[in-house]
């Protein structure tokens, strides 16, 4: 993404006869931002999305900052540039922590609780449940590797005491049962397997998830109609409410922008003043 967004910058920058890196002004960076803003989605056919077009100028703005520190420009054009951050324009709908404790008391199966823990208490995103490996869970080391995370990176993450309990227990438990399906293949090591013994897919998990939340008989909770990345935007929240700091949760869910993360404390705030209201 950075390499093809680059491209793209430096090939603008030719086509309109700018050639040499030294002499780019502020004023012709201010109208690539203008271009950029309003050229077509190659894929949708839109406009980009303004988190789209914020990327491409960071990624501009972070190039004319190592070439200074390295000396090959005297002087950073970017530096009296600001390109505004995109607003948040969908409310995020999370849970209590009263009611994350409803859902793991209304599971019936160690597997259910897996999957709670692994998308609750890990903060997974979708994809990184479905592609989750047995060689991914280090149960002895109390992490969770997560090969390929969004944008191919890798992380890892710390598993408490207590997920480190049930994905124990469903993998020692209840796997095994489940790896005689129809659908089971010996070569796929998928952790989490659905009833048919093959890897569980989204709509499994969301599936699970809706009768989880079915057993509590808490309007509050199915009336919010959450999913599964609904658990990973809680425990952003819920972590940030217990004071840990932004760029741990940062490096814990696996956002390359400290700005993705910080959009959970304007949430955070914001409950606290709904509950004082």
């Amino acid at each position: 993404m950075r390499y093809n967004y680059l491209c793209e910058f430096l090939h603008r920058l030719e086509q309109k006869g700018h050639t040499e890196i030294d002499k780019i002004t502020a004023e012709q960076i201010t109208n690539y931002y203008a271009y950029i803003s309003e050229r077509p989605n190659k894929t949708t056919g839109g406009v980009l999305s303004q988190k789209t077009t914020y990327t491409h100028m960071r990624i501009i703005r972070e190039l004319f900052t190592m070439l200074q520190k390295e000396g090959k420009i005297q002087a950073n054009p970017c530096s009296s540039l600001k390109f505004p951050y995109p607003k948040i324009t969908k409310e995020r709908t999370i849970l209590t922590r009263k009611e994350i404790e409803q859902l793991y008391q209304a599971t019936q199966s160690a597997r259910e609780r897996a999957i709670l823990s692994l998308a609750y208490g890990c903060g997974l995103r979708v994809g990184e449940l479905v592609n989750c490996n047995i060689e991914d869970i280090r149960l002895r080391e109390k992490i969770i590797i997560i090969p390929k995370g969004k944008g191919n990176k890798r992380r890892v993450v710390p598993l408490s005491n207590g997920i480190i309990k049930d994905l124990s227990d469903y993998y020692y438990n209840e796997r095994e049962s489940l790896t005689k399906g129809r659908d089971y293949n010996p070569q796929d090591k998928a952790f989490m397997l659905h009833s048919r013994g093959g890897r569980m897919q989204k709509r499994t998990y969301n599936k699970h998830l809706k009768n989880i939340i079915a057993r509590t008989r808490n309007p509050a909770i199915k009336e919010k109609q959450i999913t599964i990345h609904n658990l990973r935007h809680t425990i952003a929240t819920h972590l940030l409410e217990q004071g840990i700091a932004v760029e741990q949760v940062r490096r814990f869910l696996g956002h390359s922008q400290l700005e993705t993360t910080q959009i959970y404390t304007h949430i955070s705030k914001q409950q606290i003043k709904n509950l004082m209201r």
